[in-house]
């Protein structure tokens, strides 16, 4: 089974792929591309939101097919909605790449994980490699929501 876990941030994407043999999960792109930050030279939305959906798409052709695709969304965020929407229109980007591609998606939060902030490193780090490069934790976020969908 393999799984692309997603936690967006307003100027970032970040993203692994989880490789499930059995009880083992293997974060196949641990070495290889697994944040991509947004161009700051796109001002008009429609333009942002056109990069976005190419970069879902280029993510889903080179790493894909997948069976699931997991997204970890944001948390305790208040509810003005110039701060959600960026976030909140790159989850709805990305979903609509998965139905594109046939592609079953869930939406997790900590709750469901079964950890918080605090702990999910730990959580994280317990059940797959962590990558060598831009570990924090919003992408043990998407490494937990992919292992997540993955049991």
């Amino acid at each position: 089974m393999k799984i692309l876990g997603i936690r967006n941030a307003p100027t970032k994407i970040r993203f692994c792929v989880i490789d499930v043999d059995g009880v083992d999960f293997d974060f196949s792109n641990a070495k290889d591309e697994n944040l991509i930050s947004l161009p700051k030279s796109l001002v008009k939305e429609s333009e942002l939101y056109e990069w976005i959906k190419s970069e879902y798409s280029r993510i889903f052709h080179k790493y894909g097919p997948f069976d699931h695709m997991a997204i970890k969304q944001n948390e305790n965020v208040s509810t003005r909605y110039s701060r959600v929407k960026p976030v909140m229109f790159m989850d709805c980007i990305a979903t609509i790449v998965a139905i594109e591609n046939k592609t079953e998606f869930s939406f997790n939060l900590y709750a469901n994980i079964g950890t918080n902030k605090k702990g999910i490193l730990k959580f994280a780090e317990s059940k797959a490699d962590k990558s060598e490069l831009h570990w924090n934790t919003q992408m043990a976020d998407a490494i937990s929501a992919a292992i997540l969908n993955a049991i």
